[in-house]
């Protein structure tokens, strides 16, 4: 996402970057690394409407093959016969889909790449999922609970952890660490309540 991020460190959106490997069909799993969402047939020759969910839409003109997958029931590999930006929204063509009455099924489906395809990032950018059930602990050593969501503004970022919103900011996000599962924070005095921030907290 092209929005501020902790650390002046980009927090990303979405998910993937497309090669020309063949899928594993077989393996519908490494399918889960999300770029958007359908939303409804376009016209009516089999097109649907993806809203994009990515910081790299320009990563669609690229796709050979993807995934949808709807949760809980259904998930397939479909190659891609096309793609083009139209208000905003991808326009997504995949062979066997032929139909308004074909693209119906799939309102709602996640278009999924592989995780191992995300497209990379420079150091100290992060992609928000990759943060998500991080333990959060200041840098004086009190565990905060562990990061339930990035919420984005136009200013800035927010960690939010329990009760406490946390900018996500350079000067208040002291380490990322992904390896050991946590992020250090120093947010300002006053900014996080005298008792429990969340009940993940130690």
């Amino acid at each position: 996402m092209k929005r501020p991020a902790p650390v002046s460190r980009q927090v990303k959106r979405g998910r993937g970057v497309i090669n020309n490997r063949r899928p594993k069909k077989d393996s519908p799993d490494e399918w889960d690394w999300t770029i958007g969402i359908v939303t409804a047939p376009f016209g009516i020759f089999g097109e649907m409407k993806v809203r994009i969910e990515t910081d790299f839409p320009e990563r669609f003109a690229g796709l050979k093959h993807v995934g949808l997958r709807i949760p809980g029931r259904i998930h397939k590999v479909f190659p891609v016969q096309r793609t083009r930006i139209h208000k905003g929204q991808v326009l997504l063509k995949l062979d066997g889909i032929e139909s308004i009455d074909e693209v119906d099924p799939w309102r709602g489906a996640k278009v999924q790449v592989k995780r191992a395809d995300a497209v990379p990032l420079p150091d100290g950018s992060f992609y928000t999922t990759d943060l998500i059930g991080l333990d959060v602990v200041t840098s004086e050593g009190r565990a905060l609970g562990k990061l339930e969501s990035v919420l984005r503004y136009p200013a800035q970022d927010l960690l939010k952890v329990g009760e406490a919103l946390i900018p996500a900011v350079k000067e208040f996000i002291v380490e990322v660490d992904l390896t050991g599962g946590r992020i250090v924070v120093a947010p300002p005095e006053g900014l996080l309540p005298d008792g429990p921030v969340s009940g993940d907290a130690d």
